[in-house]
């Protein structure tokens, strides 16, 4: 669960502001990793990041 695109979720939930995430949250991760690609794992952290008044 190292690979690139849990890196970069976990980066963009991390500049939202979300920090402590439960087991369900990682496996929410874990999951979108898995199934989408990278430009679109990069266009989904953007959305909360921006939400969060961080972009």
């Amino acid at each position: 669960m190292t690979d690139r695109r849990h890196q970069v979720l976990l980066a963009g939930l991390d500049r939202a502001g979300l920090y402590d995430l439960g087991p369900e949250d990682a496996e929410a991760v874990r999951v979108l990793a898995d199934r989408l690609d990278e430009p679109t794992v990069r266009r989904v952290t953007h959305w909360p990041a921006t939400a969060g008044g961080r972009s």
